[in-house]
Formats: structure tokens, sequence, C-alpha cells
């Protein structure tokens, strides 16, 4: 370099001022590579930060989803209690109309026990009251059992339905990342080309 600029005609000095001059240009031109490099360094801390942001949230929707899971097993146990509580009436049922046959049957065969027949009949209407407001109290836990399932339903189609939100909304969040690095990266090769 130094001969070059001597034989254009330059004097010693002049070309030792000029190798000075491109030393400093070098420098330079090393130390923009390397604030690009720290930038590029800056934008992968930023994307890691972000991507354990998307970690956590995706780990707090899996928790969602777990509830969820578990508030439908609920449901499921729920309504085999309501089929077990209409099982049970049913037979309630068929064993009263069974012990009304009996008792007629009982009344029949002898005339001189009617007075403690008609008194085992009272004692038995008795029963019978109780077995009915027992009865009317099973229906209202079913009907309760109803509504309880109702709204466990709707707490799964709400969960669902933030589960639905929160995927749409990370999918904008990929797009968007995807759209910020083609830019980045267009940049960077104009830049490097220019």
């Amino acid at each position: 370099m130094i001969y070059l600029f001597t034989a254009v005609g330059l004097t010693l000095v002049g070309s030792s001022t000029v190798h000075i001059h491109t030393k400093t240009i070098r420098r330079t031109t090393q130390s923009t590579q390397t604030i690009r490099r720290t930038t590029q360094s800056t934008q992968i801390i930023h994307r890691t930060k972000q991507s354990t942001q998307t970690i956590r949230r995706t780990t707090q929707s899996t928790q969602i989803i777990h509830r969820t899971t578990q508030s439908t097993q609920t449901i499921h146990r729920t309504t085999q209690s309501t089929q077990t509580i209409r099982r049970t009436t049913q037979s309630t049922q068929k064993i009263h109309k069974t012990t009304k046959s009996t008792q007629k049957n009982t009344i029949d065969t002898s005339n001189a026990e009617n007075n403690t027949i008609d008194t085992n009949n009272k004692q038995n209407n008795t029963i019978d009251t109780k077995n009915t407001q027992n009865n009317t109290i099973d229906t209202k836990n079913t009907q309760n059992n109803t509504i309880d399932t109702n709204n466990e339903q709707n707490k799964h189609k709400q969960y669902t339905e933030q589960h639905n939100r929160h995927k749409k909304y990370t999918e904008q969040h990929n797009r968007h990342k995807q759209y910020k690095e083609q830019i980045f990266y267009s940049r960077f090769y104009s830049m490097k080309i220019s």
C-alpha cells in the first residue's frame, strides 16, 4: 500500500498518513461489525424472553385444560348418580306395589285379623307417606344435581372458549414474530449487500 501511493507521486510522509487512515478505516469497519453482532445478540435475548413468556402462557393453558377435564369427570359422575337415583325410585315403586298386593291377599285369607290388618294398613300408609316425602326429597336432589350438571357444562364451555381465544392469540403472535424476523433479515441482507 505504501509503495503504491509512493509510485503515484506521494511522499513517504504522505504514504504513512494514508497507511494510518487505512488502519483507522479497518478498525472502524471492525467496530461496526462488532456493533452489528451485539445488536443481533440483543435481538436473540429479546426473542428468548418472548419464548419464555409464551411457554408460561402455554403452561397456564394446560392447567386450565386439566381443570376442565376434572370438571367433565365430575359431570359424568353426577350423571351416573342421577341414573342410580332413578333406578332406586323405580325399585321402591315396585316394592310398594308388591307390598300392597301381599296385604290384600292377607286380608282375603282371614277376616278375623281385619282389625290387625287395618292397623297394619294405617302404619303402612304412614310409612308410604314418609316414603313419598323421601321420594319428593330425592326428586329435589335430582333436580339440584341437574342444575349442578348444567353449571358444570357452562363452566366447561367457558374454559373451552378461553382456550380457543388463547390459541388464536398464540397463532397471531407467531405470525407477527415471523413477520418481524422477515423484516429484520431482509434489512440485514440489504445492508450486507450494500
